[in-house]
């Protein structure tokens, strides 16, 4: 099949890595995989495989399904050369109502966060649900704290995005630091904008804490490794890709059930917890007092996050695309 999908841009965001993971995977199963955006730029910091293309080439390539993550490309994707045309909905935001109106669109949801959001639209959409590179992570096997160094709580830093509420994992640090925990925070992130760079420049925070920047997607493991439980404060995600790479990494995680409900299952996966620092704080605490329970949710959570491995979504999504297309 000669697939392809249309980008807002080919920058590091979760929604772009889900299709450099995918475009790779249907490559290496034989198919023809190529992103369309404005600018046309290869990414820097993924080995994508396929072929990056301008929008005028959409009217010229003959494509058997086209994806599509945001409404605002609609004209785009009606006006291409493509006998599928696919919304690959990732984030429970409300331009699905107008995608749900649309007969010559199908539907698919990342995750069971977006499959209950888009049954509010009356839409029964195709459970593409996933991912993770299994191959790029190892498993944590040492659970100890030590009495030499400091407790590390990781958290995904992007500071220019609210909704990832990094600022609950912060303020839930800072006084567990106050309180005398020896806390070290770790974040991470990748700015892809002024904005992001600005609030960077500018963070501060009153617990010790090591901001990793630009760190190389194939050595995430290596970061995931280094914490002692992974802390996610999301209010609204999709599929939630540091989650499952935590995850993938057997490290304990706290988390909203924001993009989490496939992943995250109370005192079995992880913990779940509200989006608010006391929440995250009293559930870190609780890790941090109980090694067994580290251990035991760190090593469910691999079992688990082993089924939504990159390559059985993308076998998954291909015995879609080779059966007929769903009447709405």
């Amino acid at each position: 099949m000669n697939l392809g999908v249309v980008l807002p841009c080919t920058l590091l965001y979760g929604g772009v890595k889900r299709f450099m993971e995918l475009g790779n995977i249907f490559i290496e199963m034989g198919h023809r995989f190529t992103v369309y955006s404005p600018d046309a730029q290869q990414p820097d910091w993924f080995d994508f495989k396929g072929e990056v293309k301008l929008f005028e080439a959409l009217k010229t390539d003959e494509l058997d399904a086209l994806f599509f993550t945001e409404y605002r490309f609609i004209e785009e994707v009606l006006g291409a050369n493509a006998k599928r045309r696919i919304f690959y909905h990732v984030s429970n935001d409300k331009q699905i109502k107008k995608i749900a109106k649309l007969k010559n669109v199908e539907v698919l949801a990342c995750s069971t966060n977006i499959c209950e959001f888009d049954k509010k639209y009356g839409l029964n959409s195709f459970k593409a649900i996933g991912g993770v590179n299994l191959m790029n992570y190892t498993p944590k096997t040492d659970y100890s704290l030590g009495e030499d160094r400091p407790i590390y709580i990781l958290t995904y830093g992007r500071l220019a995005m609210r909704c990832k509420g990094v600022k609950y994992v912060v303020r839930a640090c800072e006084k567990l630091y106050r309180k005398g925990f020896n806390i070290k925070l770790l974040l991470f992130d990748t700015p892809v904008t002024p904005k992001g760079k600005k609030r960077l420049a500018e963070f501060k925070a009153k617990v010790p804490y090591e901001f990793i920047l630009n760190q190389p997607i194939n050595k995430n493991s290596e970061m995931f490794n280094r914490a002692d439980i992974y802390v996610a404060a999301e209010g609204q995600a999709g599929w939630s890709n540091t989650v499952a790479e935590a995850m993938a990494c057997a490290l304990p995680v706290v988390a909203t059930t924001a993009g989490t409900k496939d992943l995250l299952f109370d005192n079995r996966t992880g913990l779940v917890c509200w989006r608010n620092s006391f929440s995250i704080r009293r559930n870190i605490k609780k890790l941090i007092n109980d090694e067994k329970l580290r251990e035991t949710l760190g090593r469910n959570g691999r079992i688990n996050v082993e089924n939504f491995d990159w390559h059985e979504l993308a076998k998954k999504i291909e015995g879609y695309l080779l059966s007929p297309a769903p009447i709405r």
